[in-house]
């Protein structure tokens, strides 16, 4: 079964469906060489569900759209990642947090919706005129009272601009002082990294990364 097309009840949805362009082909989805075409596809393919009101089909494509483009904000120093994935990573958010909020949407759909905005913010790229400032906004103010994130300054992405194994000595002098510990993870082994301390991690090995924040 699919929710209904373009519209449906309820005035958030209403009103986040505003905020987007009124057709597909009016949404701008240009991205450079070095985004696979395979996920160029995929995104076209989101954009195509969405605007077919194919909710919930278009949040398992956001699903892989994220998976996909995580892996390449994380690959390497931040001031490396091409700027292209971060939009894709960002439309991918955008997609879900508005699918999340199809009728008939709760508050728990709301606050998943606003959690994937804050993550599109945090590790994505400006889209469509800063969309998804827009989009958190207008969550927070359907929120109920007591699950509103308190107002806090604007984040940076979690990623130093330092390269920890090349650093710039002259632009960041103070970090040749920064004191710091050093190991090496054995197969089996696992390493704690207490809530906002610096880290970086090199992999001496095929190896793959989980993140997970704790609310």
């Amino acid at each position: 079964t699919h929710r209904p097309p373009m519209g449906g009840s309820g005035a958030l949805w209403e009103a986040l469906r505003g905020l987007l362009p009124p057709a597909k082909e009016e949404l701008q989805l240009a991205l450079g060489e070095k985004v696979d075409s395979s996920v160029v596809m995929l995104l076209q393919e989101a954009a195509e569900l969405f605007y077919g009101g194919r909710t919930l089909e278009c949040l398992q494509t956001c699903e892989a759209l994220l998976d996909y483009s995580w892996e390449k904000l994380n690959t390497g120093p931040w001031q490396h990642v091409d700027k292209d994935w971060r939009r894709v990573y960002a439309f991918g958010c955008l997609l879900k947090a508005v699918c999340l909020c199809a009728p008939p949407g709760d508050a728990a759909s709301v606050a998943a919706a606003l959690k994937a905005c804050d993550l599109g913010l945090l590790m994505g790229a400006a889209i469509l005129g800063d969309i998804l400032l827009k989009v958190a906004a207008l969550l927070q103010r359907h929120l109920p009272s007591g699950k509103r994130p308190a107002p806090g300054p604007s984040r940076e992405p979690p990623s130093a601009k330092v390269d920890v194994e090349n650093p710039d000595v002259e632009k960041f002098p103070r970090f040749a002082e920064a004191p710091f510990l050093a190991c090496v993870l054995c197969p089996g082994e696992m390493l704690f990294i207490p809530v906002k301390y610096w880290h970086y991690v090199r992999a001496l090995d095929l190896s793959f990364s989980v993140s997970f924040w704790w609310s």
